[in-house]
């Protein structure tokens, strides 16, 4: 008897210290999601390479209507941001994530940030 009581013991310790360990990853996994602005959308990223690579603006538009931050409004405000700085040293791509931010009104992308540097997201 006294050795049922043991083993039920043991594995309850075991699935407390289960349990444990499975909140302390959800609350870390949390705080990450907060500080790493999960609500991007990575191929907004993708459009400002395609544009710093000098593809049409047809491209664009039409990768920008898959988004759903962008209306067919915020498109056209975008490119006529953005298509003015094109011939910068980098494509005109800190420009157009800068023009989206702008656009969007908020600083959600990073102009840093280069899909072909970074590809662990898709």
């Amino acid at each position: 008897m006294m050795r049922m009581l043991a083993g039920v013991g043991l594995i309850s310790l075991v699935l407390v210290v289960l349990y444990s360990v499975k909140k302390i990853y959800d609350y870390r996994d949390l705080r990450m999601m907060e500080t790493t602005g999960y609500y991007e959308d990575y191929d907004i990223y993708k459009a400002a390479q395609t544009f710093a690579q000098g593809a049409s603006v047809d491209v664009i538009e039409e990768m920008l209507s898959k988004s759903y931050e962008f209306d067919p409004k915020r498109i056209e405000q975008t490119l006529t941001l953005a298509l003015p700085e094109r011939n910068n040293s980098d494509g005109g791509y800190s420009a157009f994530i800068q023009a989206v931010n702008q656009v969007l009104g908020e600083e959600v992308y990073n102009k840093y940030y280069h899909p072909v540097n970074n590809l662990t997201r898709s």
